[in-house]
């Protein structure tokens, strides 16, 4: 294996692993939503938020003509109860409202409206309203190394996978290394990184279908097959197809289907459609 070829495929094994970490993490139902409004025939970008902390929520719309009106409307999510309209205070170009915090793994559903100088009302999001997941505080000495070491198993993996594509026995190293890699991550780091903001260590098979925990399940389980079978003749094959595995389930959006908190009884569970 020449200097330039382990160049050449550690190059492409970052590119395809940003690639899908960026994808993951821009398509997640956490990630702020992108709001176009057209106000007094100017156009406006916002940015709204799908996820909070141990403090109230700011929903800012900034750089507004002075005059602006809007009011906020939100309600515990998923619940019968009635929307409750928030008033908007308007400081220096920024319409401003408050979202109230929840206990973790809580979530509100919210929706906004924009009242121009001139008096014209724009609704968005009524018919299908924003959800708001709150959570608590992931120190970050378990929350940095968890995102490294998710982020060094797909990294691993890619190359493995490129060099069992190539033909090079190295493959299985990098496959043994990976399982290790993303069992501390995944598995040590992942869950209390999970209690420290949803207060609950695991909620994905059996428990529960928290599609984060099964998906990295279902991805060590891919490895482990690997390394498992790293002696027979066809170990190549199920090598490629546990890395391409890998990089599927971690294309599914970060967060989605995650713990939520029921309202009624004060237990967390997982969400069945955000």
């Amino acid at each position: 294996m020449t200097l330039w070829k382990k160049i050449l495929f550690w190059t492409i094994a970052v590119l395809i692993t940003l690639g899908a970490s960026v994808y993951q993490r821009m398509t997640g139902p956490t990630h702020p939503e992108r709001l176009q409004a057209t106000i007094d025939g100017c156009d406006h970008a916002f940015r709204l938020p799908r996820s909070g902390g141990e403090t109230d929520c700011e929903v800012a719309l900034r750089n507004v003509p002075d005059g602006t009106q809007g009011t906020l409307y939100w309600k515990k999510f998923p619940s019968d109860d009635p929307f409750t309209a928030v008033p908007m205070l308007f400081t220096d170009g920024t319409l401003t409202g408050m979202l109230p915090t929840q206990p973790a793994a809580g979530k509100l559903e919210y929706y906004l409206s924009i009242t121009s100088p001139e008096g014209d009302t724009q609704t968005f999001y009524a018919d299908e309203p924003l959800v708001i997941r709150f959570k608590g505080h992931a120190p970050a000495a378990v929350l940095i190394p968890h995102i490294l070491l998710m982020f060094g198993a797909m990294l691993l993996a890619c190359y493995a996978g490129i060099a069992a594509l190539a033909g090079w026995p190295v493959y299985k190293k990098y496959m043994a290394i990976t399982a290790w890699v993303l069992f501390v991550g995944g598995f040590i780091f992942g869950p209390l990184v999970q209690h420290a903001a949803f207060g609950v260590y695991w909620s994905g098979f059996p428990v529960g279908w928290d599609l984060t925990d099964n998906k990295t399940l279902l991805a060590m389980l891919g490895v482990l097959a690997a390394v498992a079978t790293r002696r027979r003749r066809w170990n190549r094959g199920i090598a490629i197809a546990a890395v391409i595995l890998l990089f599927i389930v971690f294309s599914i959006p970060h967060s989605m289907r995650g713990s939520e908190l029921d309202h009624a009884t004060g237990e967390v569970g997982t969400s069945a459609t955000h």
